[in-house]
C-alpha cells in the first residue's frame, strides 16, 4: 500500500486553491467546483503524538509544507488571509509554525535546520 494523496474539503474549492497557489503551489488538474489537484513531490505519512502535533483535536490530519524560509512563507500566508501561530524551535531538527488557512484548516510550515 502507498499513500496516494491528502486533500482538504472546502465549500468553494477555487477560493481555497487561490490561497495555496499564492503560496507557490502549481495546479496540476482542476474540475471547477469539485476538485483542484496540485503538483507535489513524494510525501511522508506520519502519526504524531499530542506533544508533536499542532492540532488540538486527535482526529485531525495536518498537512506539513517544507519551506526554505519560514518567516517568508508565514508572511506570504498572512498576506493571503491566514492566521499564523508562534514559531516552534526544535533545536537541531528545525523550526515549524502552525498556520490556519482562510478555510479554517490547520496546516504547518517546516524549515529544516541548516
Amino acid at each position: 500500500m502507498k499513500l496516494k494523496q491528502v486533500y482538504l474539503t472546502a465549500n468553494v474549492p477555487e477560493r481555497l486553491a487561490t490561497f495555496y497557489e499564492g503560496l507557490g503551489l502549481k495546479v496540476r488538474f482542476a474540475d471547477p467546483g469539485k476538485w483542484i489537484q496540485f503538483v507535489s513531490d513524494a510525501a511522508a505519512f506520519c502519526v504524531a503524538g499530542p506533544t508533536e502535533s499542532v492540532s488540538t483535536q486527535l482526529q485531525d490530519a495536518i498537512v506539513v509544507f517544507d519551506v526554505d524560509d519560514l518567516e517568508a512563507a508565514a508572511e506570504r500566508a498572512a498576506a493571503l488571509g491566514a492566521e499564523i501561530g508562534t514559531v516552534r524551535d526544535m533545536a537541531g531538527h528545525g523550526r515549524a509554525v502552525k498556520v490556519r488557512d482562510p478555510g479554517g484548516n490547520v496546516i504547518q510550515f517546516y524549515q529544516a535546520a541548516r
